[in-house]
């Protein structure tokens, strides 16, 4: 795809929001087309409710690791609707680490890789999420800010040494009690 779009990437099942995905985008008036990827038992209704829509939403179903990292590497936004519990996501952090900006429903880990308003926009309510979802597609300053904090933090946090360190300190903590 080619040209500034949103993107969710992950299943199609209540528990990810994907309910609130077009209803998010009608709200936040998104000019931007919305990639779906992914694919689950709210596709079919997804699908019904995009064409109803108006909007420009491209369902392109199950994507491997590969067009998976090339469909968010240009993402110009990631939209995270999920109403959890969420552990610590995924794809939260593969999109953080390729610094593109996230406008998340704040459930379970995410604050763990998204710190409001400094590596993401977090929301409590559909409402909100298309609130920020407008203020991320009309800030090109604030999408780079962001991408780049959360890529910062991911590197800093997230990377493999980074968590072995952690583990153990947390076993020397342990063995030392």
């Amino acid at each position: 795809m080619s040209g500034p779009y949103a993107l969710y990437l992950g299943k199609l099942a209540p528990n990810k929001g994907t309910s609130y995905l077009i209803d998010v985008i009608r709200r936040a008036n998104l000019d931007w087309p919305l990639v779906i990827a992914g694919d689950g038992p709210d596709r079919p209704a997804l699908e019904v409710e995009a064409r109803a829509s108006g909007r420009q939403v491209t369902f392109a179903g199950w994507v491997d690791k590969d067009d998976a990292t090339r469909l968010l590497a240009r993402a110009s936004l990631l939209i995270f609707p999920s109403r959890g519990p969420e552990s610590l996501s995924r794809v939260l952090i593969e999109a953080s680490a390729l610094g593109v900006p996230i406008a998340a429903m704040d459930t379970g880990g995410t604050r763990d890789i998204i710190e409001p308003g400094i590596t993401g926009l977090l929301s409590s309510s559909p409402d909100a999420l298309a609130t920020d979802v407008t203020l991320l597609r009309h800030d090109e300053a604030l999408r780079r800010t962001l991408g780049e904090a959360a890529r910062r933090k991911v590197e800093r946090e997230f990377d493999a040494a980074a968590v072995v360190a952690r583990i153990e300190a947390l076993y020397k903590e342990v063995v030392r009690q």
